[in-house]
């Protein structure tokens, strides 16, 4: 039998357990480094940790390196690291500051003048170099002796280029990402405008902008929207398969119930001619000769008729019809036509008058500004941007005046009657009823889902 003194005892199994606690933290403690938060941190516990191992083996091991980036915190030798880094570009977004070039910023971000230069030519091949937008994002990828290796940039949806080296030259090569049509149905009842209640049930901006496009030659939506009317509205968008981006492509089927009307349009192209246009159920074009709201989201502040002039302060025919929305807002041209002028006129400061088919004439008054080309003896269709409200000439505030002449008289734009631009007859009416029932079919299975 042993013969073991308590003192002994204790002194035999206390270096066993020493040992033991000294192997543990030696696993333990680059564990620990790879959870910590931040640099303080790291340095502190490698402090504590390297003391505790100076205790028990009398000499500290070499400190390992640590690879800090985006990803988790990775403890590698010094060998390793080097190899690591070797293989991993450094990769930086940058963007253009106001009043800044490619060029510059290409300067800025190291990279040498004639590799600079050959960038912006290639790019040049693809956009127009000097008129890139302030804001515009680029990829930057350098290797890690900071040596640029590539450029890559968005051209449009779902289309990017990118500019390397290969070898000692440098490529562009475009890519064409993959997309899918996405199919979207949404109803419900209207609160206060048609556009908020959009925008609350989910629509963007340009779905709603097309649906007030599509309407606005059916419905006032100043005076026969209200709120318990409802809405449908089916479309689609384009899916980016790669990035998961998403641009509205376009509605399908769109209907209004109103307090004593239901107006039910559907997209149809027709085969002969390749136009694209709205149509009724019944075949009969919704589009009007005019449009009777030459701007989206606008209200009806003054009436056509005799009334007390604000500035004036007297009574007088007021000769078309007043509209109040955001500055700047974009003033659309109510049919196709050829602007007769485009500049500023007395007291309807900038002024735009269109020449349309049968004797008839539209008016823009009170602009802040044109659409770029707009000008006399442009022609211009149905729905194009010619330009802003604002609040030039004699006026208390911004608006537009909105006036329609008939062989050369005022009338009242919402009196108007207008005809219908074009209806399918014969064999494309026929056709069009078939596409109606396919469309139907589509909208019972997103109906009963809903």
């Amino acid at each position: 039998m042993s013969n073991v003194t308590s003192g002994g005892f204790f002194s035999s199994y206390s270096k066993t357990i020493l040992k033991c606690i000294s192997i543990l933290l030696v696993v333990i403690s680059p564990l620990t480094v790879m959870e910590a938060k931040g640099l303080s941190q790291h340095e502190g516990f490698f402090k504590i940790n390297n003391d505790i191992l100076t205790i028990f083996f009398s000499s500290k091991p070499s400190q390992m390196p640590l690879r800090l980036g985006n990803g988790p915190i990775v403890g590698v030798n010094q060998e390793g690291s080097s190899a690591l880094e070797s293989m991993v570009a450094r990769v930086k977004e940058v963007s253009l500051s106001k009043n800044q070039g490619v060029l510059s910023l290409l300067a800025e971000n190291s990279i040498g003048k004639e590799e600079s230069l050959m960038i912006v030519k290639l790019l040049s091949e693809y956009l127009d170099i000097n008129a890139v937008a302030v804001g515009k994002k680029f990829l930057l990828a350098f290797d890690e002796e900071s040596r640029f290796q590539s450029l890559s940039v968005n051209l449009a949806f779902a289309e990017s280029l990118e500019i390397k080296k290969d070898g000692q030259e440098l490529i562009s090569v475009k890519q064409q990402n993959p997309t899918t049509l996405q199919n979207y149905y949404v109803e419900g009842e209207i609160s206060g405008s048609l556009y908020n209640t959009g925008l609350n049930f989910g629509l963007n901006n340009a779905v709603l902008v097309k649906l007030n496009e599509i309407l606005s030659y059916e419905v006032d939506f100043q005076r026969e929207i209200r709120s318990g009317d409802s809405f449908s509205v089916f479309y689609s968008t384009r899916r980016d398969e790669l990035k998961g981006d998403e641009v509205f492509q376009s509605i399908h089927f769109a209907e209004v119930s109103l307090s004593n009307d239901v107006i039910s349009l559907y997209r149809y192209q027709d085969g002969d001619s390749g136009v694209v246009d709205y149509f009724h159920p019944d075949g009969k074009s919704s589009r009007s000769f005019l449009m009777k709201t030459p701007l989206e989201n606008a209200q009806l502040s003054s009436y056509f008729g005799r009334r007390k002039h604000p500035v004036l302060g007297f009574t007088r025919m007021h000769k078309g019809l007043d509209f109040g929305a955001p500055l700047g807002t974009p003033i659309l041209a109510a049919g196709d036509g050829i602007i007769e002028r485009a500049s500023y006129f007395g007291s309807f400061g900038n002024y735009i008058r269109i020449g349309h088919q049968s004797g008839v004439q539209t008016i823009y008054a009170h602009l802040r500004g044109y659409a770029k080309g707009i000008k006399a003896g442009v022609r211009v269709e149905q729905g194009q941007v010619i330009g802003y409200l604002g609040a030039t000439g004699r006026v208390q505030g911004r608006h537009l005046h909105y006036e329609i002449h008939k062989n050369g008289r005022p009338v009242d734009p919402l009196r108007l009657d207008l005809p219908a631009s074009n209806n399918l007859s014969g064999r494309a009416l026929d056709r069009f009823f078939e596409y109606v029932k396919a469309v139907d079919k589509d909208l019972d299975v997103h109906r009963a889902v809903k």
